[in-house]
């Protein structure tokens, strides 16, 4: 199907406006030369009589009988018919238009030895040969400029195929590349004009794009090999301590690593999947990063628990307002990065007085009594890099976090509050 504003059809357009526009002046050009022969006709025969009167005025001294029927002598304008005597300048000569149809045109005849002008007036309505006949040439004309017309457009449409068919053929080859099999080599079977170059250009643009992904994925694999091991050393050591008598205190910073370890094995995975594009909405390679029922006041209270370290030696209250029948379908872990990407920041920028994570009409909101969020930065919060002046990051979390939010099909939207600080809304897509 050609696109309404497509370069085929304008292409095609463009041919037949132009055929149009030349049909159109020349058939104005063919009408106005039939007037003007037809007039010159007129005057040659009037200049006929002309010649043939003053002739006959040098030899007899008086005027002959007109040449043609139609032709009339006339010493001044009042012997002239009603209907052409009332027209103005009739007197110097020239076409005028009768009554009923009646065309005239009128000549000076000056005669020789300085006799008065005299009048030479031909009524030729019943000879006109192109007003009676111009219905059939308009006609005529219309018809050939149809038919020129259609031809062109057909003609234009065939060219404007076959010069944007490669071209189309391009564009839905550069539409089926997936990132991880972007096609190459395929410059050569273009015609070497301006495609063919675009081709090119695309060709190793696409090449250049390939090994960059290669690159990235030996690096995210390398990356995923070289985090587990680790990881799994410390939840085994974690594991073997937990094991063995200790202080209720030093247990509960144990949990804490364990839980910490755990979580960054998630992220780990998650992150991964999402380099890898394996995270979406419904479904996923592995079941953790399946879609599924996920209760969101366990996991906003395991996430309060796990970030509780950051609210230390804070006057800082956390409030859990969840419906324990709320939930949100999709990837788990993802979900859980989101959140805790969300309530870290608001742990950390809050100094004091109230964290609350709650629920209602099917959006999850997080508020905090911080310091807001600069306006200057507002629009780009969610850019790699960009961080408020008392942020003490990279200015990563947010970006990560809106990453994952769009691959799994959840809104994340960050407002200033009414009474001031932040406030964080999760919702799923609809």
């Amino acid at each position: 199907m050609t696109a309404p504003h497509s370069l085929r059809r304008r292409i095609t357009s463009a041919f037949g406006l132009i055929a149009l526009c030349t049909a159109l002046l020349f058939s104005g050009f063919a009408v106005l030369l039939m007037y003007t022969l037809e007039d010159e006709f007129f005057a040659n025969l009037l200049a006929q009589e002309t010649a043939h009167q003053q002739a006959h005025w040098r030899t007899t001294g008086a005027l002959a009988a007109p040449l043609r029927p139609f032709v009339s002598l006339h010493r001044d304008t009042s012997s002239l018919p009603a209907d052409l005597s009332r027209q103005p300048g009739v007197a110097r000569g020239g076409e005028f238009f009768g009554d009923e149809g009646r065309h005239y045109h009128v000549r000076q005849l000056a005669l020789p030895h300085g006799g008065a002008p005299i009048l030479l007036v031909a009524e030729v309505s019943r000879e006109l040969l192109v007003r009676p006949r111009l219905p059939t040439v308009l006609g005529l004309l219309g018809t050939s400029l149809l038919a020129i017309l259609a031809l062109t457009l057909a003609l234009g449409y065939w060219l404007a195929w076959r010069a944007t068919r490669p071209l189309e053929s391009l564009a839905q080859l550069v539409g089926r590349a997936a990132p991880a099999q972007l096609p190459k080599g395929f410059a050569a079977g273009y015609p070497r004009n301006e495609i063919g170059a675009l081709a090119r250009a695309l060709d190793d643009a696409m090449s250049r794009v390939a090994a960059f992904i290669e690159r990235e994925q030996h690096f995210t694999r390398d990356a995923s090999h070289e985090l587990r091991t680790p990881l799994a050393v410390i939840e085994g050591a974690a594991f073997l301590l937990a094991e063995q008598p200790m202080p209720p205190q030093a247990a509960q910073q144990l949990q804490r690593i364990r839980s910490a370890a755990t979580q960054m094995a998630q992220t780990v995975d998650t992150l991964l999947a999402l380099a890898r594009e394996d995270l979406a909405q419904g479904a996923g390679p592995r079941p953790e990063h399946a879609a599924q029922p996920v209760p969101l006041l366990p996991l906003a209270e395991s996430t309060v628990v796990q970030l509780a370290h950051l609210l230390e030696g804070k006057p800082v209250e956390v409030e859990v307002a969840i419906d324990p029948r709320a939930q949100f379908h999709m990837p788990r872990s993802a979900l859980a990065i989101v959140l805790s990407n969300v309530v870290g920041n608001a742990f950390q920028h809050t100094q004091a007085g109230r964290v609350s994570i709650g629920f209602a009409d099917g959006r999850l909101v997080v508020r905090d009594d911080g310091p807001g969020v600069d306006a200057a930065i507002r629009a780009r919060l969610f850019e790699p890099g960009v961080k408020g002046g008392t942020s003490s990051g990279h200015g990563l979390g947010l970006s990560i976090a809106r990453r994952l939010a769009d691959r799994i099909g959840l809104a994340l939207e960050l407002e200033a509050g009414a009474q001031g600080g932040t406030v964080v809304t999760l919702a799923p897509r609809k």
